[in-house]
Order: structure tokens, then sequence, then C-alpha cells
């Protein structure tokens, strides 16, 4: 009877050592599966974000910024791409018919006295690259303006027009309200015109150097 009961015995232990070990081998494998399937979503989530970064986006955009500033008789913007490290590359366009009011405003300090307009046609290229904070970002520049004043009464004309070297400053909101690659860009560059224009009068009025020139854009487009 004891020799039975010793048997039975040796039998339970042997069969909880197994039940431990395939237990344990079961734990094994639900750790290494689930470790796989853990690499796998990685290695997806890698490839998906590798794919988006080698995206480039264009954009293009209409200046709101010297449109208010005259009246809204002029016609500029900006078109571009930003690559996968947010630079961006863009040139903007700028054909503006300047305003006797914001000629001689405190501003613009243009011109000294009254009765003569204005009229601005340039192109300028940008390298933006990011500083900072997102959205802020600074640019080389390089770019052809052409500048004519006239005075209205006797219709003397001064015209200028020169190439330029400069930067801007500029800061970038996108997807606003929600909308995807809706965008606006504030941007203020500051260029040295290589042949400015020689402070010169118009009759009673005086038309003052443009060696250093600068704007304020207020571009407002889509990105895709």
């Amino acid at each position: 009877m004891k020799y039975k009961l010793l048997l039975i015995a040796l039998i339970g232990i042997f069969s909880i050592h197994a039940n431990a070990q395939d237990a344990a081998l079961q734990s094994t494998m639900s750790e290494s599966t689930l470790l796989i399937k853990n690499d796998a979503s990685a290695f997806y989530h890698t490839l998906k974000d590798s794919a988006q970064s080698r995206t480039i986006q264009f954009f293009i955009a209409y200046d709101f910024g010297e449109a208010a500033f005259n009246q809204f008789k002029s016609l500029g913007g900006e078109v571009g791409v930003r690559f996968k490290n947010d630079h961006l590359l863009r040139l903007a366009y700028t054909h503006l018919y300047l305003s006797e009011v914001h000629l001689s405003s405190d501003f613009a300090k243009a011109v000294d006295g009254e009765n003569v307009k204005g009229k601005q046609l340039g192109f300028e290229l940008f390298y933006d690259f990011p500083v900072l904070f997102k959205g802020l970002s600074l640019a080389p520049s390089m770019g052809y303006y052409d500048n004519e004043y006239t005075h209205t009464v006797s219709h003397e004309k001064l015209r200028k027009s020169s190439f330029t070297i400069g930067g801007a400053i500029s800061f970038t909101e996108t997807d606003l309200f929600k909308v995807k690659g809706f965008y606006y860009r504030v941007s203020v560059p500051i260029r040295i015109n290589l042949d400015p224009i020689i402070e010169t009068k118009l009759e009673d009025t005086t038309i003052k150097s443009n060696q250093i020139d600068n704007n304020i854009w207020f571009f407002v487009g889509f990105q895709f």
C-alpha cells in the first residue's frame, strides 16, 4: 500500500513540474510574439514616417499686407516648395501701385511732400530655414526691383531699377481653422538696393534714397 502512495506522490510531483514548464514556455512564446508584433508595428510606423519625410510640398499665396496699405491696388504673392527638413525655397512677386498717402506716411517715409504716386515691380527669391521655435524662420534673399515715381501735377517721373540682396524674418502657421494646407505667413524682408535711388526732387516733393528698403507681407494661401 505504501508503495502505491509513493508512486502516486511521484506521479503528482512530475505532473506539477511538467505543467509549470509548459506554462513558462507558453509565457515565453507569448512575450516573443508580442515583441515581434511591437517591432513590426514600430518598423511600419518608421517606414510611414520616413515616407512622409521624403515628400515635398508646393505652396502658393496672395499678399494682403502691402495690398491693404495701398487700397488693394496691387498684385503680389509667393510660390515655392517646402522640403522634408522644413526649409523653404520661395519666390515672392510684387506689383504695387503706391498711393500718395502711403508714400508720404510715417510708415513708408519714401517721399517728403505731396502729389507723388508710385509703382513697384519686383521679384525676390528666399531660402528659409527654421530657428528658435516652430513657425519662425530666417532667410537670405536676392531679387530685382523696378521703382517708379510720378508727380501727379507735372507728370514728371523718376524711374530706377536695381538688383538687391538682403534677408527676411518670417512666421508661419499652417492648417488654419483645421483646413489642411491652409496657411498664413507674415514676412518682413529688408533689402539693399545695389543701384539705389539718389535723393531727387520732383517739383517741390523730395523722393528719398532707397538704399535700404523693406516691406511687410501677409501671405495667405495653400500648400499641397
